[in-house]
């Protein structure tokens, strides 16, 4: 007998055949129905009902998925997802993940919890992708702070976008602690206002609009500004003054000068009130040097020459015509001639008066050659083309 006819005679003793024919005739899969939610190729069949039936197919055949329905979950990253269900000690949220999120309702804001509706879509990051007990957690605190920041990050590269924020601390004439929904951002004192604060802690705890201005990848802190949303506030500002000159107001002296106080008022507005529309008290303490920057000071707003240029007064305001909004409505096509009269003589040009006391300059490169500044003289008269008048900035230029 042979060695193989032995091993055969010692496996039928111990074990029985398996009979394959009578196993594949009583098959129960040949009396089963293809899933018929299943995609294939080739007159494939797929006979399982499981979740990842078509993933797994579609992996076998090398078919690529637009959306993969298993992905790998890591702690830090942040998934949109929707609210499936909340009680008192525990939310889940669905990422579209095989496993649901869940939120410990005990480690979330009162404000955070307010968002947790079932069925509303919400921002979630992960705070461990695997705890003691088998499931995933994450954080909504911290989900809505991550999309905050990335709105952030994203004005930094558009710009001109205000967040309303809160100031929660300072460094001590260094700069200042701002949160913008939970985003906690730094502002220089520089930043803090249109001029230097005279009193640095007056803004701590205050409630203002900043812009974020950039974002320090070393240190992963938004530096943000109040003063650039000021300066935006200036233009209408200023045109809503222009119906208010001559009404007294009130303002903070923020410096002084040899010449006059300078005032911050209306939020963002700078004005100077020259020495000289000084009430006489007032005067006599400018001139002792006893006026302090914060101090309160009551003034009128006399002229308004451009949005960075406005004069105060204490006096009263008598009104006049701005000889700027006359020739402006008197001049509208250029260029137009006018006979002026030489005001002065510079290497660069002449400046003439043309009439109510505004000066233009006709640059010397407006001059022939056959002209020789040298030849003109003060008080002269000279016939002279308007060829551009800037309201705005009060300048005339002129031409032969």
């Amino acid at each position: 007998m042979s060695q193989d006819t032995q091993t055969k005679n010692k496996v039928s003793e111990g074990t029985p055949a398996f009979d394959w024919d009578a196993y594949e005739a009583n098959c129960p899969t040949r009396f089963r129905k293809a899933n018929p939610n299943i995609k294939t190729k080739n007159g494939d069949k797929v006979f399982s009902r499981e979740p990842y039936a078509q993933a797994m197919y579609d992996m076998m055949e090398g078919i690529e998925q637009d959306t993969p329905v298993l992905f790998q979950v890591n702690m830090g990253e942040t998934h949109t997802g929707t609210i499936h269900t909340v009680n008192v000690e525990w939310a889940t949220i669905d990422i579209s993940h095989k496993e649901m999120v869940y939120v410990n309702m005990s480690k979330e804001s009162e404000e955070s919890k307010s968002r947790l509706i079932p069925g509303e879509s919400i921002d979630v990051q992960i705070v461990n992708s695997r705890t003691d007990k088998g499931f995933i957690l994450g954080s909504v605190e911290a989900g809505i702070k991550a999309g905050v920041l990335k709105d952030i990050l994203q004005s930094i590269e558009t710009g001109g976008i205000a967040y309303p924020a809160k100031v929660t601390g300072m460094i001590p004439n260094g700069g200042y602690f701002v949160n913008i929904q939970g985003v906690d951002c730094f502002m220089p004192g520089s930043l803090a206002g249109i001029n230097k604060l005279a009193d640095f802690e007056s803004v701590l705890n205050t409630e203002m609009y900043v812009v974020p201005m950039s974002y320090s990848q070393d240190r992963g802190t938004v530096i943000v500004s109040h003063r650039a949303y000021l300066q935006a506030m200036i233009p209408q500002k200023v045109e809503d003054l222009r119906s208010n000159i001559g009404v007294s107001m009130t303002g903070k002296v923020t410096g002084s000068a040899k010449y006059g106080i300078f005032v911050e008022f209306d939020g963002c507005l700078t004005g100077m009130i020259h020495a000289n529309d000084l009430l006489p008290d007032v005067a006599i303490r400018h001139k002792a040097r006893e006026v302090q920057p914060g101090e309160e000071i009551e003034f009128k707003v006399k002229e308004i020459i451009s949005d960075k240029k406005i004069t105060l007064t204490q006096l009263e305001v008598i009104e006049t015509v701005d000889p700027w909004q006359e020739i402006a409505g008197k001049y509208k096509s250029f260029p137009v001639e006018v006979v002026g009269t030489i005001k002065s003589l510079k290497e660069y040009g002449v400046f003439v008066d043309i009439g109510d006391g505004i000066v233009g300059l006709l640059h010397i490169s407006e001059l022939p050659d056959v002209i020789d500044i040298d030849s003109l003289e003060r008080n002269d008269s000279i016939t002279v083309q308007i060829s551009r008048i800037e309201v705005e900035t009060r300048k005339v230029f002129l031409k032969l």
